[in-house]
């Protein structure tokens, strides 16, 4: 969501910031300030790695000659992330340490939250509703993927929407959750349909608001994103990168 604000600058600041104006990328000072921001606050960038219900420990799959988990966190340290969550049961949270550990490794701040009896994923995420109060990225510990952090997050900062999925193709759409998009709003979403003409899938991968913690609903692929479409607050970003989900 965003708000309005009232500032005021001095004028060699505002002759500086109306520098960054472009006509294309930023066509306005309210974007020129925004994106300033969001590149200078980059040390508040925030990760949730959802594992509840990989007790097989599939995120240590290894990906081109390394663990699909390792190449996670690598990803959030070259964009800058500085802190993470980790939400799974005690022993997958255990597998996980034994890999990445608190992160030093990475520069990120990491902290375990266990989900001792896992009742849906939303129901997970709520386990850090009072530990985030700003824009956060959400990563399937499972997933492998290749594409721009920063574009995706740049692209959900700029538009009004509570949720933005990450969305690719997909030859067998029916195993995966199916987007219906017009623009960059999703206007239509089933979770493994029977049968789907529609080869656009959502990948897992999401940009969120911490508004969505506190929806009183079990699931985000069954309740929560529909109920966004509802309200209008449902945003897909599509890329062409390498996608693998290792379930």
């Amino acid at each position: 969501m965003k708000s309005k604000i009232s500032i005021t600058l001095d004028e060699r600041l505002l002759k500086n910031l109306d520098s960054y104006i472009d006509g294309f990328n930023v066509r306005n000072r309210s974007q020129a300030i925004e994106q300033i921001l969001s590149k200078n606050l980059s040390q508040t960038k925030i990760a949730v790695i959802l594992a509840s219900k990989m007790k097989d420990y599939r995120f240590n799959k290894e990906i081109k000659g390394e663990k699909a988990i390792v190449q996670i966190f690598k990803k959030l340290q070259n964009h800058s992330f500085k802190k993470a969550f980790i939400i799974g049961e005690k022993e997958v949270l255990s597998k996980i340490f034994e890999v990445i550990g608190s992160g030093n490794d990475y520069f990120l701040i990491i902290e375990y939250i266990e989900d001792s009896v896992p009742k849906g994923s939303l129901k997970s995420l709520s386990l850090i509703k009072n530990k985030i109060n700003s824009s956060f990225l959400i990563i399937p510990a499972d997933n492998y993927f290749e594409f721009d952090i920063d574009s995706f997050w740049k692209f959900h900062s700029k538009n009004n929407n509570l949720v933005t999925l990450a969305i690719t193709t997909s030859n067998n759409p029916s195993k995966l959750g199916v987007v219906e998009l017009t623009g960059e709003k999703i206007i239509g979403f089933a979770q493994k349909p029977d049968k789907s003409k529609n080869y656009l899938v959502w990948s897992g991968i999401m940009m969120c608001e911490p508004e969505i913690l506190f929806y009183d609903y079990k699931s985000i692929e069954n309740e929560l994103i529909l109920k966004l479409i509802e309200l209008n607050s449902a945003g897909g970003f599509i890329f062409a990168g390498e996608w693998k989900n290792l379930e």
